[in-house]
């Protein structure tokens, strides 16, 4: 046993319980608007009075920073190249949202390794208490360690399209997940829908497929409209919340936002995510 795994076993064994739920957002494939998803669903539990840290994990194509309009000189690699704290990179977003950028064109391949996957656990334990809700928008792709990442979370929020290969790239997903043994809550949003049938028939079918494959529930978290204001919006740099509240992809965030935090309120799973990572690592 390396003595870094028997430090972190020691920091774990010695950590609290903490208020902070932590939730991951995935998709099966890119260019399903999940970062436009994660933003936007940040800002609009930020504007219902909730703390909120958004996480950009898409490391090295980071997108949260480019909607937004902003330059950000440092992002979460800087954790692990520089020596900084995770404070010294946060930003400040619209309705004091934080969020942390995951940076674009590295001249080298990051990968979140366990040593840095240690370090970022250290880093988070700290904050813990400062956040009612911490979100990690991933990157694309699965690899060993962002499968302990999302199994740690309170809860993983599945977005698709009602796109064919979307919808079944979103059930591999699932059953990736499911496979290694994710057991965090799980959790649907169908983005770009025509119409409310059309995205009731979308959530039906992979419903009904889930629960027949793998005997697995999942929730029905909400459907976004599509909209030519998200494409103004993204065109723009302004989150479309903000730049249309009263369009209906904005209206379906904050129906979705406003769910979450009364379904929150109802839920009993009190493990914190430092909780979680304890018994993680503690197994093994």
């Amino acid at each position: 046993m390396s003595d870094q795994a028997a430090r972190l076993r020691e920091q774990l064994q010695n950590t609290s319980q903490s208020k902070s739920k932590v939730i991951g957002i995935v998709s099966g494939k890119g260019g399903v608007g999940k970062s436009n998803f994660s933003l936007n669903f940040a800002i609009s539990l930020c504007q219902k009075k909730k703390k909120v840290l958004l996480l950009d994990l898409d490391i090295g194509m980071g997108n949260i920073d480019v909607l937004l309009g902003t330059v950000t000189n440092l992002s979460i690699i800087d954790i692990f190249g520089k020596s900084l704290t995770i404070h010294d990179i946060m930003n400040i977003g619209p309705n004091g949202l934080k969020y942390i950028s995951g940076g674009s064109g590295l001249s080298t391949i990051f990968s979140l390794s366990e040593d840095k996957l240690s370090q970022l656990f250290n880093e988070l334990e700290g904050i813990m208490n400062d956040f009612d809700y911490i979100i990690f928008d991933m990157g694309a792709g699965v690899s060993e360690q962002t499968v302990k990442l999302l199994t740690a979370m309170h809860e993983v929020i599945v977005i698709t399209t009602p796109e064919p290969t979307s919808i079944t790239d979103a059930y591999a997903m699932i059953k990736h997940l499911v496979l290694n043994e994710v057991t965090s809550k799980l959790s649907i949003v169908i983005n770009r829908i025509s119409s409310l049938k059309e995205g009731e028939s979308v959530l039906f079918r992979l419903e009904r497929a889930i629960k027949h494959f793998m005997n697995v529930e999942v929730n029905r978290l909400g459907m976004i409209f599509d909209d030519v204001i998200v494409r103004k919006a993204v065109i723009t740099q302004k989150p479309f919340i903000l730049l249309s509240p009263s369009s209906l992809p904005a209206r379906s965030i904050d129906s979705i936002s406003k769910k979450y935090v009364n379904e929150d309120i109802e839920d009993s799973n009190s493990h914190s995510f430092i909780h979680r990572m304890k018994s993680l690592f503690l197994k093994r």
